[in-house]
């Protein structure tokens, strides 16, 4: 059976690509489909993750006010706790909408991805006291010029118009390879595994002479950690639906302030439980309403998570399969994104591609770091 065709990673004419390191300060920026990161590269060397109210993540999330005006991130979260019809909490997602309807008015996708741009050039101008630093923002590797062109609509009117792009795996080959270390053969082949909190893609890429050439990517875009703590909320919903069900329906469907208060503080326990079960082997999730805790085990959470991975695996498992020979050595494995924290996901890429995958300790910030390297 032959091959599929390889993804090329080449950009069309007139969007411009990260072909260089810049002599001044360096912002790479990776936007996800939950959370954005980014880390600055100063001018003496040093690579600083920027944080947004204390977090190296900030939400993608974007609200817009009865005038017209968006708030991002942390804010735009909080907001919608009381308009939730006003709020986009993943405005990648609406990259081929041209526009979105927020509350009683439409917003271009361009200007909500560009509102989220923004809040992350203030944060870098602020840390180089006012200074503006060359941007590169990464992307899927199977986005088209289409969807590329709108990103770089919403840097322009972010105000970084200069900002070039830079393909996701190849950032975090390029991180993984030349700042942390490690090694692959010239030729082999890269396996780039990058489970996020809302999508999920699998990219090979081969490694020639340094430079990260896309052979083939296979992407998820309704599989990512949320679905975790969705699965993890259902099995939540069967313990509690059955000891009341009119009660629950009150955090299912929330009618009043009261509920959607009650409901997002559920969200957040849930996800914050599913994070915590990386490195516990048990954990509690308070149950609102219920006035309640549930204990919930590692291997709870494993078994309503195996299904999710498995999609992971089968998809780099066809990534690999897309790639053809081209892929018969893999090299390396690199797990990046927020939801590759769970032990799960390791075990089983590892079983099913015999190659140990690499982990790091800060697995969200990996491509935004990689896209301030050298081409």
């Amino acid at each position: 059976m032959p091959a599929a065709a390889p993804v090329s990673a080449a950009m069309p004419a007139g969007v411009p690509v990260s072909t260089g390191m810049p002599s001044g300060p360096h912002l790479g920026i990776d936007f996800g489909t939950s959370n954005t990161a980014a880390v600055l590269r100063t001018p003496d060397g040093r690579r600083l993750p920027l944080l947004f109210d204390g977090s190296p993540l900030l939400p993608s999330a974007v609200y817009a006010d009865e005038d017209g005006r968006l708030a991002v991130g942390r804010d735009a979260v909080h907001l919608a706790r009381s308009a939730p019809e006003r709020f986009e909490p993943a405005p990648k997602r609406c990259i081929d909408d041209g526009r979105v309807l927020l509350g009683d008015r439409e917003h271009a996708v361009a200007d909500l991805i560009g509102a989220v741009l923004a809040r992350v050039l203030d944060e870098a101008r602020r840390t180089l006291d006012g200074a503006t630093p060359a941007v590169t923002i990464t992307h899927p590797a199977a986005w088209g010029p289409t969807r590329r062109e709108t990103l770089v609509a919403a840097a322009e009117r972010a105000g970084a118009p200069s900002a070039a792009l830079l393909p996701e795996p190849v950032a975090a080959a390029r991180f993984l390879t030349r700042l942390h270390g490690a090694a692959v053969a010239p030729g082999a082949a890269i396996v780039v595994y990058d489970f996020g909190a809302g999508t999920f893609d699998a990219t090979v890429l081969i490694n020639r002479d340094g430079r990260f050439d896309v052979a083939a990517t296979e992407g998820l875009g309704d599989t990512g950690g949320r679905d975790v703590d969705a699965a993890l909320l259902q099995y939540i919903a069967n313990v509690y639906a059955a000891r009341d069900a009119a009660t629950w329906q009150r955090l299912e469907r929330p009618a009043t302030p009261a509920d959607h208060r009650a409901r997002w503080t559920l969200l957040d326990d849930v996800r914050t439980a599913k994070e915590m079960l990386s490195r516990a082997s048990s954990t509690l999730v308070h149950v609102p309403l219920f006035d309640d805790q549930l204990l919930v085990t590692r291997e709870q959470l494993e078994a309503l998570a195996a299904p999710i991975v498995e999609r992971t695996v089968a998809a780099t498992k066809s990534a690999l399969w897309s790639a053809g020979p081209a892929a018969s050595t893999v090299g390396a494995v690199f797990l990046v994104g927020g939801s590759s924290r769970l032990p799960l996901a390791t075990t089983a890429l590892h079983r099913a591609i015999s190659v140990a995958p690499t982990t790091l300790e800060r697995p969200e910030t990996v491509v935004a770091e990689g896209a301030t390297s050298e081409g």
